[in-house]
């Protein structure tokens, strides 16, 4: 997994569950912090800032928040318990005027929150250039390594078990932790010591700026490609990659997962793959006609067969770019896996002097058959699921603990997890049965934990943690790339 904060929940292909319910509470609850996911930016990111001091207190029209603003600030008797109560109340204002219009994807952010958003966009960060996951807390694996990366020119390999940093053995660790390791300054070493095969090798880079949201491999004659976001530096990653695929006669593009950003980053994507002056995709304002986006006149790159991956957290540019492939009559493309997210407006930024900002939409995008998405998402030409053990979140129970025959909220998901590992459980629904506890049991004493049967948070983790490591060695599981693999090859 690369160093990149803003990544962190974001796999290549897929996330495991807690992850997955993770990102979508997050979405719910913070929406005005999930960078890519539901953003789509105008073509030419721009920025205002503003510049004077507001005019509401002088306007007739906002007489009574003024009134209340200064009761506030200097009446209300709890205001001496608030640390900077002027910059609260005029926050909490803004907050409730932002999501009082009902748009999940219009938000003011506080300036960190605006920092963390903005470097998201990137696509480009200081590291070594790895992406790695955990099986458990002393097990960190390198899941990809960056084209002209560090890494790859020290040779790391996907595989590669990350043992030590610096000297520090990672034991009892986040992913988190292991970021702060091996993120630094620019041009500084790190020595990483490796598992690879059951011998411990040692590599030294030196660390520097990478682009990571483009991956790629190649499978006989079919190139495949995985296309994390749409960030600064994604066109002319994706460009390189097309380079290195070039021989191939089909593509595999993967965009699960991928929460969209720049919309003109996708039209450049796009331009590589769709003809010059075919449509990409439009864009309706409230008050003009819509307008055209066109391929420009890129280095075009031709396959015989296209399939495109997609998911239900396919969104925004994402869908721009799966809709113009679809419905471009001069390619032969094919969409499997499950119903994209929906996300069919488009955003702008205003960035304030203190580093705030708001993104709000001022239009809604359109496909080249002028079809509108938001709120429905694209359907696939062929629907694959992948196995719900790797879909369904992840119950957080704390201190709970569950018997058999009970009704709780973590019994669907362990029941599921169980199923997944080969687990003789004989329903998957919210009732934890006899029979499911006896596996339950099975499945503790094979993994050295208390064998009561019964549902704990300890247990939970240690099934997650297996589930993962299935889900990573085993590609059989992923169901949707094995068909789409199958549709290239013609089979």
């Amino acid at each position: 997994m690369a160093e990149k904060k803003v990544v962190r929940y974001k796999l290549v292909k897929h996330k495991w569950p807690d992850e997955i319910k993770a990102e979508r509470d997050r979405r719910k609850k913070r929406f005005a912090v999930v960078a890519a996911c539901i953003c789509c930016f105008v073509a030419g990111y721009f920025v205002h800032t503003v510049v004077g001091s507001s005019s509401v207190q002088n306007d007739e029209d906002f007489e009574k928040l003024a009134s209340i603003y200064e009761i506030m600030k200097n009446d209300f008797y709890f205001g001496k318990d608030i640390e900077n109560l002027d910059e609260t109340l005029l926050n909490g204002a803004i907050f409730g005027m932002v999501e009082s219009g009902g748009d999940r994807h219009t938000a003011y952010m506080l300036p960190a929150e605006a920092k963390e958003f903005t470097s998201s966009m990137e696509g480009s960060f200081v590291g070594i250039g790895v992406r790695y996951y955990s099986i458990d807390e002393n097990t960190f694996i390198v899941d990809k390594v960056l084209k002209n990366s560090p890494a790859e020119e020290a040779g790391v390999q996907a595989k590669d078990q990350i043992y030590a940093v610096n000297g520090t053995v990672c034991q009892n660790m986040k992913l988190d932790d292991i970021e702060k390791l091996i993120k630094g300054k620019e041009g500084s070493d790190v020595e990483i010591e490796l598992i690879r095969d059951g011998k411990h090798i040692t590599k030294t880079m030196a660390r520097r700026a990478v682009s990571g949201t483009v991956f790629s491999e190649i499978r006989g004659n079919t190139g495949l490609i995985t296309l994390d976001s749409f960030a600064d530096t994604s066109s002319d990653e994706f460009h390189a990659h097309l380079e290195d695929l070039k021989a191939c006669k089909q593509l595999v593009l993967d965009l699960r997962n991928n929460g969209g950003g720049y919309l003109n980053a996708a039209q450049e994507i796009a331009s590589y793959l769709i003809p010059s002056d075919d449509v990409i995709f439009k864009e309706k304002t409230k008050s003009e006609d819509p307008v055209v986006y066109y391929a420009l006149d890129y280095p075009k790159y031709t396959f015989e067969q296209i399939v495109v991956i997609v998911n239900e957290d396919t969104a925004s540019a994402a869908e721009v770019l799966a809709a113009a492939l679809a419905e471009n009559k001069h390619l032969n493309v094919t969409l499997v896996g499950t119903q994209t997210y929906g996300k069919g407006t488009v955003q702008v930024p205003l960035t304030f002097k203190d580093g705030s900002y708001l993104k709000y939409t001022v239009a809604q995008w359109l496909t080249p058959s002028d079809t509108c998405i938001d709120g429905v998402g694209i359907t696939p030409d062929v629907e694959v699921k992948l196995d719900e053990a790797i879909t369904i979140g992840a119950p957080d129970i704390e201190d709970e603990v569950f018997k058999a025959d009970t009704v709780n909220v973590a019994a669907k998901s362990v029941q599921l997890y169980l199923k997944f590992l080969g687990y003789p459980v004989d329903r998957s629904d919210e009732y934890f049965s006899l029979q499911s506890s006896k596996a339950l049991a099975m499945f503790q004493k094979a993994e050295g934990l208390t064998a009561d049967g019964k549902i704990h948070a300890e247990t939970i983790e240690k099934l997650i943690s297996c589930v993962v490591k299935q889900w990573r060695l085993h590609e059989v599981y992923d169901t949707q790339l094995t068909k789409a693999l199958e549709i290239a090859n013609g089979r």
